[in-house]
């Protein structure tokens, strides 16, 4: 909380105090500091109150540091129009993009000025982001209400960022978490209960399966819970996982098969023990465990939700009930999930892969089936790698490298830095500059003979490949083409 406390304490205080009368709070800040502000106080617990600006954000002030509250109407909840005036001065105007639509305001923040004949690129872009976070919010409310979830309007307009760049999202991920969570460079988008914005990274956009999972949990704390309740991690992100598509299309919900972490979950299969994700949310923010507790999560959600209905339901509205700020321990936690189901969680974890196995068949599932000829594609920095990366030697675990990369950007031409990188501390690397947007370029075959010293052990034989990117006017790309290359990612 300490994190989380210092960031709040740094955001600033953009609201308008001369629209509308509301609670007055004046609270000292550690280093003395007096702050007065416009809010209303949503929670109360650990010691911290909860107040709500009229941008939606949440400044978390300990009870002790409030000196003064002066009781008054609202504060009167920003309309779209003012979130954009918000959003502007925010990140400058040469800087950012909005688009408004239905209960959504869209903001792409861009790594640099484009040019007038990126505009119109722009204007698209903008607009197919902006049907696919309306087509999210259709496909929720007809999951939600099929489960009688308690719903109730947004208070605020939700926004979401995307950011072009990747130092730029990286930057914002760690100021909006506190540096609390997964580290902001093994996060591709996340929603935060404390701005309310959804941040995805541009990269992530051209098949939405990020800021898809994400604007699912930005519609549950503005549908249903409270934000900064104690909602269990595993249901959290056990909802978000089960919702799936490609692109704009978004075909399952809940309610099916997640094709995905269906294979993830018949591989983890009797590894983990349910137990440890209904009492801790621990695992779910540790880089290492954090793709086991996903599937675990969707394991969980998806054979209650599905299985359990009646008993899912209750839970959903005791889960909504939950206070802003209020905490339980491990065995409360447990207690109110043993409550709810009427079987004990060991039970429930022997039915699913029956369950799960029925539901293949009924819904006739097809799995892709992995590749075996060494091909793979990254997607990443708005660059397409598909490369085909072979052993020249198995003994010697040499490998050889080629492929090609396209440019993901639909605003300007890109510089791109690739590389492939083995667990034995070999690597091979391409500058490919001034890639036109939507355009291909074939990477020359290289061995893998360049040296380096890997920060992370590998499986022996194997590799990853890392993109790099710079708008090609930029003094980054000349430094690159210049021969002075970043290296590898994963050099010590």
């Amino acid at each position: 909380m300490k994190d989380l406390l210092a960031f709040v304490f740094a955001v600033a205080l953009i609201a308008d105090a001369t629209r509308l009368s509301a609670d007055t709070y004046t609270y000292v800040e550690e280093d003395g500091k007096k702050v007065t502000i416009e809010a209303q106080s949503i929670g109360t617990g650990q010691g911290f109150q909860a107040l709500e600006r009229r941008d939606g954000q949440l400044q978390i002030v300990p009870s002790s540091a409030i000196i003064d509250r002066q009781p008054g109407e609202g504060p009167e909840p920003n309309n779209r129009e003012q979130m954009v005036e918000l959003l502007t001065k925010r990140f400058g105007v040469d800087l950012i993009r909005i688009q408004q639509q239905g209960n959504f305001v869209v903001a792409l923040v861009l790594t640099a000025p484009i040019k007038n004949t990126a505009e119109s690129r722009a204007k698209t872009f903008m607009q197919k982001a902006s049907r696919f976070m309306n087509r999210v919010d259709e496909v929720f409310l007809r999951y939600a209400k099929s489960r009688k979830f308690p719903l109730h309007e947004p208070k605020f307009p939700m926004v979401l960022l995307i950011f072009e760049s990747e130092e730029n999202f990286n930057e914002y991920a760690a100021e909006a978490t506190g540096g609390n969570g997964l580290s902001a460079a093994n996060v591709a988008g996340f929603y935060s209960p404390i701005t309310n914005w959804l941040a995805v990274r541009m990269s992530s956009c051209d098949s939405f399966a990020v800021p898809l999972h994400e604007a699912i949990h930005q519609q549950m704390y503005n549908r249903v819970f409270n934000r900064l309740a104690s909602i269990p991690k595993w249901f959290d992100e056990g909802i978000a996982t089960g919702f799936e598509g490609e692109g704009e299309r978004i075909s399952i919900s809940p309610a099916k098969v997640n094709s995905r972490y269906a294979v993830q979950a018949q591989a983890l299969s009797g590894r983990v023990n349910w137990n440890s994700v209904v009492e801790n949310d621990g695992a779910f923010t540790a880089d290492v465990l954090a793709g086991d507790a996903y599937t675990i999560a969707w394991c969980m959600h998806w054979l209650l939700a599905n299985k359990h209905r009646e008993e899912y339901q209750t839970y959903v509205q005791e889960l909504a009930q939950r206070e802003t700020l209020g905490r339980l321990d491990a065995d409360a936690r447990s207690e109110k999930f043993d409550s709810a189901f009427s079987l004990p969680i060991s039970k429930l974890q022997s039915q699913f892969p029956e369950a799960l196995n029925f539901a293949i068949r009924r819904q006739k599932i097809r799995f892709d089936k992995p590749r075996t000829d060494g091909g793979s594609s990254t997607n990443q920095a708005l660059g397409q790698a598909n490369l085909k990366v072979v052993s020249l030697s198995p003994v010697a675990n040499r490998l050889n490298a080629n492929g090609s990369l396209k440019n993901m950007s639909p605003l300007r031409a890109m510089t791109f830095y690739v590389t492939v990188e083995s667990a034995e501390g070999n690597y091979a690397d391409w500058v490919i500059p001034d890639l036109q947007p939507g355009r291909r370029f074939e990477l020359e075959r290289q061995p893998l003979t360049k040296r380096f010293l890997p920060a992370l052990r590998m499986r022996p034989g194997s590799y990853q490949v890392f993109i790099r990117s710079a708008p090609a006017e930029s003094r980054e790309s000349e430094i690159w083409q210049s021969g002075e290359r970043p290296g590898p990612y994963l050099s010590r």
